[in-house]
């Protein structure tokens, strides 16, 4: 193959591997977010249950209401959490693999090179 084809082939996979890694970026963002929604979420149930009244006599039921409103606001966030790193992970992985791909077609460009510039007795061919 020739050089422009290498290097085509060599940009598009570098070029690809920068996409992934912005999307890595953002998924890492993303989670940062998801993180501070826990707090968020716990400061919202602490002031709402310091704001009840403990002498009414729906006391117990409304902090059994919020504590069940609590729990699957943390399950539904922590389901976002696991897509996110199921997404980092195979974002990772593609990086990983396209670090291989650039490195391989790196090698074939030098390669090229020294064998179009080989000269002299030592030359193949």
């Amino acid at each position: 193959m020739g050089y422009a084809g290498i290097q085509t082939m060599l940009l598009t996979y570098k070029m690809r591997k920068a996409d992934k890694e912005f999307e890595l970026t953002q998924i890492t963002n993303e989670y940062i977010e998801k993180q501070s929604e826990y707090a968020a979420v716990n400061d919202r149930l602490t002031q709402i249950k310091a704001g009840l009244d403990t002498t009414d006599p729906d006391y117990s039921y409304q902090v059994e209401k919020l504590d069940e409103d609590y729990n699957n606001d943390l399950a539904e966030i922590a389901s976002w959490e696991d897509d996110l790193q199921q997404k980092q992970s195979n974002c990772e992985t593609e990086i990983s693999m396209l670090n291989g791909y650039i490195e391989s077609w790196s090698k074939a460009l030098q390669t090229n090179i020294q064998k179009a510039h080989s000269y002299g007795p030592n030359a193949s061919g």
